[in-house]
């Protein structure tokens, strides 16, 4: 019982001193809880703002004994976010103009602060800008001007008065208020535009109007693909000349010429008539320009005949045949064409050269392009094709200044002033020491600088640039002029050799056995073969330039192959040796062996058929003004480009027209 009661004790006495605190040591007290927010204080840094700017508010929550608390969440809300926003940190942004409430809560209490938000203070003018800046007005008319004030930022600024001032009224008169300007005298006024202070300015330039608008005398024509530059005349009413004024160019058909619309740059395109016109100001001018195609580069072949045009365009005519000499795709014995054929390939030449049946050409870039016949290599190609009716690239880099076609062989002054030449060499025709036959240029070994070249059938001539005469191949008719013994036999010169006589040379023209040539005096000679007459002088055949009869300057002379013409100082042609078909241009049935005048024909240039197989008795020309060229002759396979054939025996003695080749 006792065990018993003392358990009871201890238990007891465990529980008093758990419900005493638990143990003998002492514990601070708990802290007090947190004050409560007995007011809350609110605050602008200022009350006053404009739109656009910003203040901030002061919020502090207090006691009951008006101490402010710390650490408590404090609430801002607007009355008009439309006049005023707050963040949550307090800070006030002024949107429109007006009163807001801004009110500070925390724990149930708050306070208030009245914000004034005013109007934002208009931005101060930095700049006027006047647009434009130089104006350019006509006698009497009126207008308005424009000015900006600009802020700092560049930004246009609106509502703002503007004040304007000329500083020349009795040339520019500006009202003041309005901006509205009036031209009264020709001259310059400076006018500025002020804003708050600021000024901007700019001039004005006052013109009297354009009243007429001529076109300045120029040469009434223009040649096809060439530029002429066109100017006007613009005056006042006053006819004083008016000067700087803006042209527009204008033509009436674009298919003839066309015309730069701001430079005034005509360019011709094809024959015809075309009316000019020149604007200013709303005034006018014309003036018609005819547009003509001119003839040049003539070369008469066999039984073709070809020749430049305006623009470099080849034309050619006649028998087309199996080689395509005049540049048809259809090759055959009697293909041929009675009308020029414009040679295919887009090619623009400054010179062609035609003998028998193959043409070449240069380019306006130099470069060497041949057609027809390929026989021996003559078009210049390493190819075993035997023609082309295309035009083809002789393979060289090499560009030239000068070509001539003989029978089987081409021969080319270079730009370097050396001579090449291609086809067949059994002669030494290409005077490189030696017969062997080229397709591609074979230089010509003369220590010379050449002018210009001539082949023959079969022998070579070259002009140096001091107008010495060299020639060299075949020789049996003494056609070299190399004053050496004729040997009617198979005689070669296999290198360049010098001609007899003093002579300088302007031309010269090789054949068939023979050569003709002009010197720089005007005189003409000719030497080799004299059978049908072909010398122009009494006498037999001689290997020495023998002076043509007759008392004439020449200008150029063409020897054919049984026959020669040539143009005098004049413009006059004659011509001498065989006229079986009429290819003197006269009715002397045995022909002559002195010059005779060919009828009236006057002509710039002429060109004596040459033959490499057929009858080429025939010759063609170019008129003075070369507007027209004209054939006279054989005319079997339309060699004369007048549209028609007639038999191998007929005599035309009348120069016809080549068809199209006729000014207006």
């Amino acid at each position: 019982m006792k065990r018993i009661f003392g358990a009871m004790m201890a238990s007891a006495s465990l529980a008093a001193l758990a419900a005493c605190g638990g143990s003998d040591s002492t514990s601070p007290p708990p802290p007090p809880p947190p004050a409560p927010v007995a007011s809350v204080t609110l605050a602008a840094a200022s009350n006053v703002i404009e739109v656009g700017a910003t203040t901030t508010l002061t919020a502090t929550a207090r006691d009951a004994n008006d101490i402010a608390l710390t650490g408590r969440t404090i609430m801002f809300t607007t009355s008009s976010a439309a006049t005023a926003t707050v963040s949550a940190t307090g800070v006030v942004t002024a949107m429109a103009e007006g009163t807001v409430t801004m009110t500070a809560t925390s724990e149930g209490k708050s306070a208030n602060v009245v914000i004034n938000v005013q109007p934002a203070a208009p931005a101060p003018v930095h700049a006027v800008a006047i647009t434009p800046v130089n104006r350019l007005m006509q006698l009497g008319d009126t207008v308005t001007l424009t000015a900006v004030p600009l802020n700092a930022g560049g930004q246009p600024l609106t509502g703002r008065v503007v004040r304007w001032l000329s500083n020349a009224p009795a040339i520019v008169e500006i009202d003041h208020n309005t901006g509205k300007a009036r031209a009264l005298a020709a001259g310059n006024a400076t006018i500025t535009a002020t804003s708050e202070g600021k000024v901007g300015a700019g001039s004005i330039t006052v013109i009297v109007p354009v009243a007429t608008v001529s076109i300045n005398a120029s040469a009434d024509t223009i040649e096809a693909w060439e530029s002429l530059p066109l100017s006007a005349t613009t005056r006042a009413a006053d006819n004083s000349m008016l000067v700087g004024r803006a042209l527009r160019w204008t033509v009436s058909d674009t298919s003839i010429a066309v015309i730069d619309s701001m430079t005034g740059v005509l360019e011709g395109r094809d024959r015809g008539t075309v009316t000019v016109t020149a604007t200013s100001e709303g005034k006018f001018g014309t003036m018609s320009k005819v547009v003509v195609i001119k003839y040049r580069s003539l070369s008469a072949a066999t039984q073709h005949a070809c020749n430049i045009a305006s623009g470099g365009i080849a034309w050619c005519w006649g028998l087309n045949g199996r080689q395509g000499r005049v540049g048809l795709p259809t090759l055959a014995d009697d293909s041929k064409s009675t009308v020029p054929v414009m040679v295919p390939g887009g090619h623009r030449f400054t010179q062609l050269a035609t003998f028998g049946r193959t043409t070449c050409g240069i380019r306006t870039d130099g470069r060497a392009y041949c057609w027809g016949y390929n026989g021996w290599g003559t078009l210049g190609i390493v190819s075993s094709i035997g023609q082309s009716p295309t035009p083809v690239a002789v393979e060289t880099g090499l560009r030239f200044k000068q070509i001539s076609a003989g029978s089987d062989h081409v021969c080319a002054v270079g730009t370097d002033n050396r001579i090449f030449c291609w086809g067949n060499n059994q002669w030494g025709q290409f005077g490189a020491g030696n017969t062997v036959t080229s397709h591609i240029p074979t230089v010509t070994v003369a220590g010379e600088a050449f002018a210009s070249v001539t082949t023959g059938n079969d022998f070579t001539c070259g002009v140096t640039m001091a107008g010495n005469g060299w020639c060299w191949g075949y020789d049996g008719a003494g056609q070299t002029g190399t004053g050496a013994p004729i040997s009617n036999g198979n005689t070669t010169k296999l290198l360049p050799q010098t001609m007899t006589g003093a002579h300088r040379w302007a031309m010269l023209s090789a054949s068939n056995q023979v050569t003709c040539g002009v010197t720089t005096a005007g005189a003409g000679y000719c030497w080799g073969n004299s059978t049908s007459g072909r010398l122009g002088s009494a006498g037999s055949a001689t290997s020495t330039p023998r002076a043509i009869s007759g008392a004439h300057n020449w200008r150029q002379i063409s020897a054919g192959y049984a026959h020669t013409c040539g143009v005098t100082t004049q413009f006059d042609v004659y011509c001498w040796g065989s006229n079986a078909n009429g290819q003197m241009g006269v009715s002397l049935q045995n022909g002559s062996p002195t010059p005779v005048r060919a009828g009236d024909i006057r002509a710039s240039e002429v060109s004596a058929a040459n033959v490499a197989s057929g009858a080429g008795s025939y010759t063609c020309a170019i008129s003075v003004d070369r507007l027209t060229t004209s054939c006279w002759g054989r005319n079997d396979v339309g060699q004369l480009g007048n549209g028609n054939t007639t038999s191998d025996v007929v005599r035309n003695i009348t120069p016809s027209i080549v068809i199209g080749q006729r000014p207006l």
